[in-house]
């Protein structure tokens, strides 16, 4: 892991994910960088010069504001390089590019807490984010989280597709990083694997062979959402691992329309791997 992108609006959830960001990394040499976006509109009743001088203005002020505190972070002398970077785009198009320009190996991004599991973990501008990455892993922090040591990871999934090594690098990463166990966890209402199924789970038990894990069945409560959100309150995990196939798990979640009648109260982290 060496370039990290935190999407930064000076707002909370954003200061929150730096300071995950910077603990979870501690001993490492990074580079992270700040990316705070603006969309302006030009106004019809303005002329062309005051709309470029205002503009100009905006991004002058942003663009003092994170240099500022990019050098205040920079003298903490931490393993950590520092890096602005102020865009007029939308935030989907900035990340994307600063992701290409700059070679970024995870997205970390911050959001506001919420009743629903939808809510929590998944803000508009993150689930749009999500959507636009193709390639990049994206670690969700919610605002009220504080880094704790991970012990365990929760990787959840059905087993109805074979797994790669590309995709399940960063999770190999951060388990050998913080010398912690994987517990993959299978949420079916089918009493039995298929023949298809168990072959994933030989491929997977292969491709995390040399980290400590181990396998879990869940049983079954009411819909996916609420069997993992159960399990995770229990379970005293610090991470919860998703890889974002198309029409998976993850993407039910978001959709469920019962996910809007549950108090979801773990609140840790969600990582969310590409697929491969």
């Amino acid at each position: 892991m060496k370039n990290i992108l935190i999407p930064y609006d000076f707002s909370e959830a954003a200061l929150n994910a730096l300071n995950y960001t910077k603990k979870f990394f501690e001993g490492e040499n990074i580079n992270v960088f700040l990316l705070d976006v603006y969309i302006g509109e030009r106004s019809n009743l303005l002329s062309a010069e005051y709309n470029e001088k205002w503009f100009s203005q905006m991004d002058d002020e942003i663009e003092d504001e994170l240099k500022y505190l990019v050098d205040i972070l920079n003298s903490e002398n931490k393993g950590f390089i520092y890096h602005s970077i102020v865009d007029s785009n939308s935030l989907t198009n900035a990340v994307v590019e600063t992701i290409s320009e700059e070679k970024i190996d995870l997205v970390v991004c911050g959001t506001k807490g919420a009743k629903s599991l939808a809510q929590t973990f998944i803000g508009t501008n993150t689930i749009k984010i999500i959507n636009a990455i193709d390639n990049t892993p994206v670690l969700v922090v919610p605002t009220n989280y504080k880094y704790k040591k991970i012990d365990k990871i929760i990787f959840s999934t059905n087993y109805k597709r074979m797994f790669s090594k590309t995709e399940l690098k960063t999770l190999v990463k951060f388990s050998e990083q913080k010398n912690c166990d994987i517990e993959i966890v299978n949420l079916s209402v089918e009493e039995a694997l298929t023949n298809k199924q168990r072959t994933h789970k030989v491929k997977l038990r292969e491709l995390l062979q040399d980290v400590n894990f181990r396998f879990k069945k869940l049983d079954w409560k009411e819909s996916e959402s609420n069997t993992i959100q159960e399990y995770v309150l229990e379970s005293n995990a610090q991470l919860l691992v998703f890889i974002n196939h198309h029409y998976n798990f993850f993407n039910k979640l978001l959709s469920e329309d019962v996910i809007k009648k549950i108090t979801f109260t773990s609140n840790i982290p969600l990582l969310i791997l590409p697929e491969a």
